[in-house]
């Protein structure tokens, strides 16, 4: 008897959040002026994503909701990942990536409230 196959999920990413990573990646590499380190900083942000194919749901929910998804929460080191899950289409969507010391509901409310704009004005 075999073993039960986990769910695999792909990962897609907003535009706010490549240009959250490009920004943090820009500010170590314009501060500590080491290529390295920036680098290194998207590969490990990318390795905690990669995280979220095979068990998604296992992260605490944010208690607010975009496109009718909760928006969950994963911490990593000192930032905050915040992404939706489509189990139907089996998508894991990166929407921000913050610095924990933000305050991420202020501006997480505000973004979901920008995008839900944006959408109604198409």
């Amino acid at each position: 008897m075999g073993g039960v196959l986990q769910k695999k999920y792909r990962i897609k990413y907003t535009y706010s959040s490549r240009d959250d990573i490009r920004g943090m990646k820009k500010y170590i590499l314009d501060n500590f002026k080491y290529r390295e380190l920036g680098e290194n900083f998207t590969k490990k942000i990318k390795t905690a994503v990669d995280g979220l194919r095979t068990f998604p749901t296992g992260h605490n929910t944010t208690g607010i909701r975009y496109r009718g998804y909760d928006i969950y929460l994963k911490p990593y080191r000192t930032y905050l990942l915040f992404y939706i899950v489509d189990d139907e289409l089996s998508v894991v969507t990166i929407l921000r990536v913050l610095q924990d010391g933000m305050n991420w509901q202020y501006i997480l409310k505000r973004w979901v409230q920008e995008q839900n704009m944006s959408a109604n004005n198409l």
